[in-house]
């Protein structure tokens, strides 16, 4: 049976938005679809908004439309599958993937019509997902992997601009005891507390990391080695104040849980595994000299 529907019925009921517009970039269709993704009326957008007021800006608009007339990507007068964002009704960034054509009339351009995909659902899956590559699950700090990538970069930058960077390298003291003598869920708690203590106990810029173990780094970036050292105690002071087997708590359990930290301090280019090397030889220091103490490294240990 021949089905009989025409264009503006195909659109009305197309489920990925379409918006058509004029020469001019008056919007000239709004489907229901692009309502429900923009939050506009068709009513009131249709031969009164123009097409670069959904656009984060007017560069953005004149880019798409070279791609779309230009023949390089995707062939003279259509683009499929660009990823952007439109902003909706409340200036909220919608990302999309945008696939249009020009309309053409005896070689001249007079509008064009594109397809709207809402890419919401996907973007914040593809965030959840690389959140869970770089994170540890048990202290829902960084994990080993980003450490590296993350000092990487910022060597890089400080290479480039200058300025300071500094390395905590924290290991726990007296961990293997909780794990041998209160088992390691008990562990595992500790790890936790410590994850918590390291995200409420930085600044903004600050990184913490799970090196390993019961081993973290923090990162901090524009910070030189006397203003990292007073981080450091900080961060050593808090977890005393948190941490039920510290030196510091009421509770005899026979045994102390405490941080040895090392810190380290670059203002231009070394190697990262070098640059890491020095926070850990600093960490052990603060280890030899009985633990719960943060040392800075010391040049005539090279």
């Amino acid at each position: 049976m021949h089905l009989n529907i025409n264009q503006s019925e195909l659109i009305a009921i197309c489920p990925d938005p379409v918006i058509a517009i004029n020469r001019r970039g008056t919007i000239s269709v709004f489907n229901r679809s692009a309502e429900s993704l923009l939050g506009y009326e068709a009513n009131a957008v249709v031969g009164s908004m123009n097409i670069r007021q959904i656009y984060p800006n007017n560069s953005e608009a004149r880019k798409i439309m070279r791609l779309m007339m230009g023949d390089q990507l995707y062939g003279a007068g259509r683009i499929e599958g660009y990823e952007t964002y439109v902003l909706n009704s409340q200036r909220a960034r919608v990302p999309i993937r945008l696939s249009a054509a020009a309309l053409m009339r005896a070689g001249r351009y007079r509008g064009s019509v594109g397809f709207f995909h809402d890419m919401t659902r996907q973007k914040a899956l593809e965030t959840s997902l690389l959140k869970q590559s770089i994170t540890d699950d048990l202290s829902g700090l960084f994990n080993q992997r980003h450490f590296y990538v993350q000092v990487a970069s910022e060597m890089m930058r400080i290479k480039r601009y200058g300025g300071q960077l500094s390395l905590v390298c924290i290991d726990l003291d007296g961990f293997k005891q909780v794990n041998d003598r209160m088992g390691h869920l008990e562990g595992d708690q500790i790890i936790r507390q410590i994850g918590r203590v390291l995200r409420e106990g930085l600044r903004d810029s600050d990184q913490a990391f799970r090196y390993g173990g019961d081993e973290f780094m923090l990162m901090l970036p524009n910070t030189g080695m006397a203003d990292a050292c007073h981080l450091a105690n900080r961060v050593r002071e808090l977890f005393n104040l948190e941490c039920s087997y510290s030196p510091d708590s009421l509770i005899n359990s026979g045994f102390h849980v405490s941080m040895s930290l090392g810190v380290v301090s670059c203002s231009g280019a070394e190697p990262v595994d070098n640059f890491v090397q020095k926070a850990d030889i600093a960490m052990y220091a603060a280890k030899q000299a009985g633990g719960n103490c943060v040392k800075p490294f010391d040049t005539t240990q090279c």
